[in-house]
């Protein structure tokens, strides 16, 4: 029986419970919420070694990289919860894994069949390690995009209670941080490694093609702002752009640059 349907239940239902708790004082709905999120995260992991041990791709076509890349940011998030007690930003995490976990029910299956390429051990550990940084990097954009929301509220003086449910700027700010500094080394290690696996697989370590410019531009942007962050002090507001506009960088190359250029782990089944 496919209980891929389960999944984004568990994140639908973790989004009402969030929202609910955006219109009352109790921290019930948002507790409950949270705790939807490991459910589904949990849910996701036995889904994902089930088909790893089915000897299945776990990313080939555009509905399992969504389907991975919303487990990578639930881990991700969970784990900013547990070190910084940010669960509020589930407010804004759990919709967007729901919506990246949809595909995965409503696409067809059977339309990309899997590169034979995509078996060597080395590849998909190169794409678990990118998506895990991305991942890291989204919960950054999360809290970029509250930094600066909360920001303009305070300067206008208009604190209201939703405001008053949110980390502190400082918080987020750490956060951003935090995640710049463990994401950036991930991302790095990632690309290293798809760097040395095309080598062994085509021959080159690098073709030039869309998505490895565009990863190679990703990197580079968030090399910028670990350099700022470091050598400059960037911080706060400056800090809240820079993962806003990394994370516009990581959707452009998952949708549109995916979209024009299908990628050399997947083949399309003619009609």
């Amino acid at each position: 029986m496919n209980f891929y349907w389960t999944i984004p239940l568990f994140y639908l239902a973790s989004t009402l419970l969030y929202w609910t708790h955006l219109w009352t004082q109790s921290p019930r709905p948002s507790k409950l919420g949270y705790y939807l999120i490991v459910i589904g995260a949990l849910a996701q992991t036995i889904i994902l070694v089930k088909v790893f041990m089915m000897d299945k791709p776990v990313f080939t076509g555009i509905e399992r990289s969504l389907f991975l890349f919303a487990w990578f940011i639930a881990i991700a998030f969970i784990a900013s919860d547990l070190k910084l007690k940010v669960s509020v930003l589930g407010t804004f995490v759990a919709p967007l894994i729901f919506l990246l976990t949809v595909p995965i029910i409503i696409i067809p299956h059977g339309i990309i069949e899997a590169n034979p390429s995509i078996r060597n051990p080395w590849i998909l550990l190169h794409v678990m390690i990118v998506f895990l940084g991305e991942a890291i990097f989204t919960v950054a954009f999360v809290a970029g995009f509250l930094y600066i929301f909360q920001e303009r509220r305070l300067k206008s003086k208009r604190i209201g209670s939703f405001l008053m449910k949110l980390p502190s700027l400082t918080r987020l700010d750490r956060l951003n941080h935090l995640c710049l500094l463990i994401g950036f080394p991930i991302l790095t290690v990632g690309l290293a490694l798809g760097v040395l696996s095309a080598k062994q697989i085509w021959g080159v370590f690098w073709k030039w093609d869309y998505k490895e410019v565009w990863a190679l531009g990703t990197w580079f942007l968030f090399g910028v702002l670990m350099h700022g962050r470091l050598m400059f002090s960037w911080k706060g507001r400056r800090a809240a752009v820079g993962a806003i506009l990394g994370f516009a960088v990581i959707i452009a190359t998952m949708f549109v640059i995916s979209y024009l250029t299908p990628g050399k782990y997947e083949v399309v089944v003619p009609n």
